[in-house]
């Protein structure tokens, strides 16, 4: 399996908000049958407006999960860093779950994230009873940290790194 994270443009975002069907056959790979699902239209438009209101930083996006050039979902960061810490989200499309793709494109999400001065912890949540989520962050070496009615909150210290 050849997985990469790829960083969005605003044009594909805008493409991706508007549905299966504003995809750009030239300027966009191959989306999988169920993308984008509503995690990934809800992580576009609010890129979307991190860049409307000129909030938004590199590398602090979203990113398309893609598969042996299929885009099979979209991971990355809620915004910019507050205090050391970003919060990541991530989703893979139903038929390409169960595959450890989520898995993988969270630890390539994290090393990025590492690689980063003001980084210093990464933290994520999941639904109370989404298991494969919980196992995902846990796979990666997230903590459990906490939970209310809703959701589990997992966090990861960042090792610093030597030039730090």
């Amino acid at each position: 399996m050849n997985l990469e994270i790829r960083p969005v443009a605003r044009g594909a975002a805008e493409r991706i908000v508007r549905g299966p069907r504003a995809r750009d056959p030239v300027a966009d790979l191959r989306w999988a049958e169920e993308y984008p699902l509503d995690g990934d239209i809800r992580a576009c438009s609010a890129y979307l407006g991190q860049l409307q209101k000129r909030v938004y930083r590199e590398p602090f996006g979203y990113y398309q999960i893609v598969v042996d050039g299929i885009v099979v979902g979209g991971i990355g960061f809620h915004g910019p860093p507050r205090d050391g810490v970003v919060e990541i989200g991530y989703a893979v499309v139903p038929s390409w779950r169960r595959r450890g793709v989520a898995t993988e494109a969270l630890r390539r999400l994290l090393t990025l994230a590492a690689g980063l001065n003001d980084v210093s912890r990464v933290c994520g949540r999941a639904d109370t009873d989404n298991v494969a989520s919980q196992r995902v962050m846990t796979a990666v070496g997230m903590q459990l940290v906490g939970r209310d009615p809703d959701f589990l909150h997992y966090e990861l210290e960042l090792e610093l790194s030597a030039e730090a």
